[in-house]
């Protein structure tokens, strides 16, 4: 008996740390697209983002068990981490197809992301594996080049009527490091978290 999910979203990222808008969009993405499941994905090393305060991949798993335990349609994969190295996406799809042959793949990115989705390694391939659905920016009015850029055998990218949500893990890094409040970035967990550990308050940390 076939017990595999048959709609599985992705949901990659540095989650680093991972916040509120994290959240909610995944939320979004599960609702529209009518998925079984969710994987939030941690990159061990992200091909095409430079970050100054980093934390270690366990740090960053605690920090995604804390916020996604009390959705059971959420779940952590630490398939990158395990790989190592640079983490590219076609990997990270193809690991999926092998472990569930039956189900349809679902990716998750933002419209920032999908301006430069071609840079990605197998980005067409990826377009082939997987439905693309893309999270709206306020600032990014290029809709259709982008849909018309991501479609590949007829298959058009999904864009998600998702509320605009404008938080930054930048900024939240910040303004830990200021000591400045970041409850309305962070779930009180995750916060409480960050600030046991005495996370993002030097560069470079481990």
């Amino acid at each position: 008996m076939d017990v595999s999910p048959k709609r599985i979203g992705i949901m990659g990222g540095s989650f680093n740390p991972i916040h509120k808008a994290h959240c909610s969009m995944a939320e979004c993405f599960v609702s529209e697209v009518n998925c079984d499941v969710c994987y939030f994905i941690p990159s061990a090393v992200s091909p095409l983002k430079q970050v100054d305060f980093t934390v270690s991949s366990e740090h960053r798993l605690a920090m995604l068990a804390l916020a996604t335990k009390d959705n059971p349609l959420f779940k952590v994969s630490d398939v990158e981490i395990l790989r190592g190295g640079i983490s590219y996406t076609i990997d990270t799809v193809t690991w999926f197809q092998s472990q569930f042959p039956t189900s349809s793949l679902f990716l998750l990115i933002g419209a920032d992301q999908a301006l430069v989705f071609n840079r990605w390694k197998q980005w067409e391939n990826i377009l082939r594996s997987v439905q693309l659905c893309i999270i709206p920016r306020d600032e990014i009015n290029d809709k259709e080049y982008i849909s018309n850029n991501l479609t590949i055998c007829s298959k058009k990218p999904l864009w998600l009527n998702c509320p605009i949500i404008r938080q930054s893990s930048t900024v939240i890094r910040e303004n830990i490091k200021l000591n400045k409040p970041v409850s309305n970035f962070l779930s009180q967990e995750v916060a409480e978290y960050v600030y046991r550990n005495r996370l993002y308050t030097s560069p470079n940390e481990s």
